[in-house]
C-alpha cells in the first residue's frame, strides 16, 4: 500500500505554526457577557501562581508543582504539565490580572474547610480562574494534593478550548475527509496544514517546518462487537501507523516505543466515549522517534472504530505545546455523513 514517507530533511519552509499559535491564539468569548474583556495574555501551557513566598515555599507550593504540574509521561525529554510562575500578591496588577490561566492560593483563618472554585473570563477573555482557600498551610497542602488531577484537567480543558477556537478560525472552511463505504469524517484543516494522503478509511494531514513536523491519521477500522479497551486501541494504533508512516529509506516504519511508560484513560466528551493513549512512537529500523496521542471512539451506526492518531517530530525542539497543538486538532474529527 502507498504511504506518509518522511523528508530526510524536516521538511519544508512554511510559516512557523507553533509561534503562530503563542502569538495569534483569538479570544472565544462567552456570549453572556455584558462588557468587553482584553485578550488573554502569557503563552499556552503557563500557568500564573499568585500566592506568598512562604506558602510556595512550602508543601503547598511542593504539591503545585510535583502533582499539578508534574513531569509528563510520554515525552522523550523531561517536561513539565505546565510552567509555574509564582508571583506575590502585592504584586498582582496591572497586566498580570489578563493572563491565561491563575491560580490564587491564599490562607483565610476563617474558613472552616479548604474550597477550590473554577471561574472562566474573570479579567481576560477565555481566562481561568482557579481559587484555593485554606485555614491554614497544612490544610492548604492536602487540598492542592486532593484536588491536583481535577486542577490540571480544568487546565488542560482551558487550553484546549482556546486551541480549538483558534484552528477552526484559522481554517475557514477548509476541512479533509476520510471516507468508509458510505459514510464520511472529516477533520478541520488549520493554515499551515495539508493533506499528505488519503484512501478509503485512511487520512492523513501534516504541518511541517523546517525543524517540526505535527501530523494526524484518521483511519476507520473493522467492525467491533465489543469496547475498546486499552490493549485494543494499541493494536488498532500499531497496526495503522506501522503501515502508514515510513522511513526516509522506506525500509523502516513507525511502532510503538515498548521500552516507555504509556498512560492510557477512558473518558467522555461531547456525547461521544473516548479512550485515550499516549506515549512514544520510534522507527523500527530506524533512529527517529518522539510522542504520540491516539484515541478511538466507535461509531454507533457502524460499530466501526474510528482510531485518531497524532504525532510529533521536533528533534531539537520542546514537545509539551507541539503536541497540545495536535491533540486539540485530533478532537475536531466529526462525522459527516
Amino acid at each position: 500500500m502507498q504511504a506518509f514517507y518522511f523528508s530526510k530533511v524536516a521538511m519544508r519552509s512554511l510559516l512557523t505554526f507553533s509561534s503562530v499559535l503563542i502569538f495569534g491564539l483569538a479570544s472565544c468569548g462567552d456570549s453572556s457577557l455584558t462588557r468587553t474583556l482584553p485578550n488573554v495574555s502569557g503563552s499556552a501551557g503557563d500557568v500564573m501562581v499568585v500566592t506568598d513566598k512562604a506558602l510556595w515555599d512550602g508543601a503547598a507550593g511542593k504539591a503545585l508543582r510535583e502533582e499539578v504540574a508534574p513531569v509528563l509521561i510520554g515525552l522523550p525529554q523531561p517536561e513539565p504539565a505546565f510552567d509555574l510562575q509564582p508571583v506575590n500578591p502585592a504584586g498582582f496588577r496591572d497586566i498580570l490580572v489578563s493572563h491565561r490561566n491563575i491560580i490564587l492560593a491564599a490562607i483565610d483563618g476563617s474558613r472552616g474547610e479548604p474550597t477550590v472554585t473554577y471561574e472562566r473570563n474573570r479579567w481576560a477573555e477565555t481566562q481561568l480562574v482557579i481559587r484555593i482557600t485554606a485555614p491554614d498551610s497544612t490544610a492548604m497542602a492536602a487540598c492542592i494534593s486532593k484536588n491536583a488531577e481535577a486542577i490540571r484537567q480544568h487546565i488542560n480543558d482551558a487550553e484546549r478550548e482556546r486551541l480549538t477556537t483558534w484552528l477552526t478560525e484559522s481554517a475557514g472552511r477548509e476541512r479533509s475527509i476520510v471516507r468508509s463505504g458510505n459514510n464520511t469524517y472529516e477533520i478541520i484543516m488549520p493554515a499551515g496544514y495539508r493533506t499528505d494522503y488519503t484512501r478509503e478509511g485512511l487520512m492523513i494531514i501534516s504541518a511541517e517546518t523546517q525543524a517540526t513536523t505535527q501530523s494526524v491519521i484518521v483511519s476507520v477500522g473493522e467492525r467491533m462487537s465489543a469496547r475498546i479497551g486499552c490493549i485494543e486501541l494499541a493494536d488498532l494504533t500499531e497496526k495503522v501507523i506501522s503501515a502508514a508512516i515510513k522511513g526516509p529509506d522506506g525500509g523502516s516504519f513507525m511502532v510503538i516505543e515498548k521500552q516507555t511508560t504509556v498512560s492510557c484513560r477512558s473518558f467522555r466528551r461531547n456525547d461521544t466515549d473516548y479512550i485515550e493513549m499516549r506515549g512514544l512512537w520510534t522507527l523500527e529500523g530506524g533512529f527517529m522517534g518522539g510522542p504520540f496521542i491516539s484515541c478511538a471512539f466507535i461509531d454507533p451506526e457502524t460499530s466501526r472504530p474510528v482510531i485518531v492518531t497524532g504525532f510529533v517530530y521536533a528533534p531539537r525542539e520542546e514537545k509539551r505545546e507541539l503536541l497540545r497543538q495536535v491533540e486539540a486538532l485530533m478532537y475536531t474529527v466529526r462525522k459527516t455523513s
